[in-house]
């Protein structure tokens, strides 16, 4: 498992059982979890400076949605990473996912080695 215990990252989440199998799968991995349950939380989060090194957002959300969420995040800070996560495996919604601004695409449920090598990749210091 690689050293990820430096790095922040928020997951952008309304399903419990989705957040805690993230936190399962990248547990031995040190890395810092933070939680918004929706897009907006996540949007407020960031508005009052709170910068996650990732963010892996869902893309059906309540209050305000993963797609809007991911417009206003990329705005404040292009450079985050963003990975969609979605229960639709449809080549349109990654496209539509990565139109907005999102870095990667990944859906669920999630294949463990597929997250843990995509967010490794988004933090590697080469």
């Amino acid at each position: 498992m690689p050293d990820l215990s430096k790095y922040k990252l928020l997951i952008v989440e309304d399903d419990i059982v989705s957040v805690e199998l993230v936190k399962t799968i990248l547990s031995d991995t040190g890395i810092q979890f933070f939680l918004a349950t929706t897009g907006l939380e996540a949007v407020k989060m960031v508005k009052k400076g709170f910068r996650p090194d990732v963010i892996l957002m869902d893309m059906r959300l309540p209050e305000m949605d993963g797609y809007q969420a991911t417009r206003i995040i990329k705005e404040i800070y292009p450079d985050i990473p963003i990975i969609a996560q979605t229960a639709f495996a449809m080549t349109e919604d990654r496209q539509k996912c990565l139109a907005v601004g999102c870095n990667e695409y990944i859906t669920k449920p999630y294949n463990e080695r597929t997250l843990l090598k995509l967010i490794a990749t988004f933090l590697s210091e080469d």
